[in-house]
């Protein structure tokens, strides 16, 4: 694997991805002084790759200000494409919500967050705004849960070596050890709950889609409105058909 230091290591691309990666950030349009800043490139290089992305139109400017262009979306859609379980995941999500009557959503794991690959809306009103792309904190969210519980000891100590856990709600845990135990009921139980610790008025239940090896390769989730929802009543209504669309999508 190529490092910073390495031979192997092509800068100027990297360089260039931080500023696609700032352009993404935020709404409304970006500077070259706002783009060097959050990067931390000097202006002259934030300039040549700003004008670079605009001549390959993923990005465009109006002289002095810069902003993405829908190519941009090829990027992603590209992983999308090709995650070997996208073509019946589709129908078996599509399935679960359409049975459970609520959102449903695939996750995958990237460095300490949970992302969305596929999501099924539900017609219900929540304050959490999630699409595909959507980027969860692991610790406090179901989906990010189940990798959590499935990492070894070591790579579990080097995930909390590189997050600061906040509170996103009252009831969102923090403290690493609470987390870790929660974490072993995960692995014991097969199912990660979470109640109102991301989102004030959410819960939601995961479980694992695995691949080859048994390996976790990602996260079905069902979320939904809290009230009137405790974890007994949640299981009974959600485990059984969230398993069975997970085990419809695992593949060898």
């Amino acid at each position: 694997m190529a490092t910073p230091e390495s031979e192997g290591f092509v800068r100027s691309f990297a360089r260039g991805l931080s500023v696609l990666t700032a352009l993404g950030k935020g709404h409304g349009q970006h500077t070259i002084a706002s783009v060097a800043e959050a990067t931390g490139l000097a202006r002259s290089a934030v300039r040549r790759i700003l004008l670079t992305l605009c001549e390959l139109r993923y990005a465009e400017t109006d002289g002095k200000t810069f902003h993405l262009t829908p190519r941009v979306l090829t990027l992603g859609l590209s992983y999308i494409s090709s995650l070997p379980y996208l073509n019946h995941a589709q129908h078996a999500i599509q399935e679960l919500s359409a049975e459970v009557e609520e959102s449903c959503a695939i996750a995958v794991m990237d460095d300490t967050e949970a992302v969305f690959v596929m999501r099924i809306p539900s017609r219900r009103v929540m304050s959490v705004h999630l699409g595909i792309g959507s980027r969860l904190p692991a610790y406090a969210t179901s989906s990010g849960r189940i990798f959590l519980a499935a990492m070894d000891e070591a790579t579990l100590d080097r995930y909390f070596a590189e997050i600061t856990p906040r509170s996103f709600t009252p009831r969102t845990v923090t403290d690493r050890a609470a987390l870790v135990a929660i974490l072993a009921e995960v692995r014991e139980t097969g199912h990660a709950w979470v109640d109102r610790e991301f989102d004030n008025s959410v819960a939601s239940l995961a479980v694992a889609i695995r691949g080859s090896g048994d390996s976790v390769t990602a996260a079905l989730s069902i979320h939904f409105l809290a009230a009137g929802w405790t974890k007994e009543k949640a299981l009974e209504r959600f485990l059984t058909p969230l398993r069975h669309a997970a085990e419809s999508i695992e593949f060898d």
